[in-house]
């Protein structure tokens, strides 16, 4: 598996549509599905890959054999929905992006004009589309249109930004192993690309794409 994708008719493309699917079901409240024997076998097939490139993602599964709904349930709330004092990382992109760390802000209407200019309309439920979730929906979806001009500029204009500070946010809270894993993917699929275009490098012993 290689981290990118320069060619919109290239069959890695469908593979990086299938990841941010995949990311974008496990950042939304947890289900009994996320911890099937299907949900498992994708999960260790995808960090196998990416270990053989030498980038290793502690296995959510191995560390929690008996990892179950409710212990996911409990972890998913209280790093996203409700804590005391507070919650460390709330999932929506207006809490980064307006400098208020409000909902609904500047992060939802910058989300909401990409949307629209791709002709995405998200299923969010009860959450605005903002949600880290929502927006992996929209990652796949242009992923699966091969549209790469326009995944690149809402990466670098609006994922990237408030992602890494979201990111960093968790990096100082005592995260789940699976919530752990999640991010960190969602990291490696998402980080800035070498400036060429036409290749496909694939990934350095340290994490990042380098040139074969």
């Amino acid at each position: 598996m290689y981290k990118r994708k320069p060619f919109p008719k290239d069959p890695i493309a469908k593979e990086l549509a299938h990841v941010y699917a995949f990311l974008h079901i496990l950042t939304d409240f947890p289900s009994d599905e996320f911890v099937t024997p299907l949900t498992r076998s994708f999960i260790q097939s995808l960090l196998a890959e990416l270990s053989h490139q030498g980038m290793n993602i502690p296995d959510p599964f191995v560390l929690c054999p008996n990892l179950s709904f409710s212990e996911l349930a409990q972890a998913y709330t209280g790093l996203f929905i409700s804590a005391v004092p507070r919650v460390p990382a709330p999932p929506y992109a207006s809490i980064y992006r307006g400098g208020d760390s409000s909902l609904c802000g500047r992060g939802l209407v910058e989300a909401e004009a990409f949307y629209r200019s791709a002709g995405f309309y998200p299923r969010c439920g009860a959450e605005p589309p903002d949600h880290l979730s929502c927006e992996l929906a929209f990652l796949a979806h242009l992923a699966a249109k091969g549209a790469w001009d326009m995944e690149e500029d809402f990466l670098k204009r609006h994922f990237r930004p408030w992602f890494k500070t979201f990111h960093d946010r968790l990096g100082r809270v005592n995260l789940h192993p699976f919530y752990s894993m999640t991010t960190d993917l969602i990291n490696f699929f998402t980080k800035p690309e070498p400036e060429e275009s036409g290749e496909i490098y694939p990934v350095s012993e340290t994490g990042g794409s380098h040139r074969s």
